[in-house]
């Protein structure tokens, strides 16, 4: 099994295959490219390399409008 990433706060992981197991004493499925979970979730320990890092693309909006740019 690959060594564990220090990784960010806040990073969400996707699971790379589906697998079921338990957390915590309670049984969970997991889907893969559909299950998700936030950096440090107990889902992860021990099972890093079940999951990759995703990266978000957020849409941002110019504080100001470009040169001779209307806004309505």
């Amino acid at each position: 099994m690959a060594a564990a990433r220090t990784t960010a706060s806040g990073e969400i992981f996707v699971a790379k295959q589906s697998f079921s197991t338990d957390v915590d004493g309670v049984p969970v499925s997991v889907n893969a490219g559909i299950t998700r979970v936030r950096a440090g979730h107990p889902l992860l320990k021990g099972r890093e390399a079940l999951f990759e890092p995703i990266t978000v693309h957020y849409d941002v909006d110019q504080a100001s409008p470009v040169r001779g740019e209307t806004r309505g």
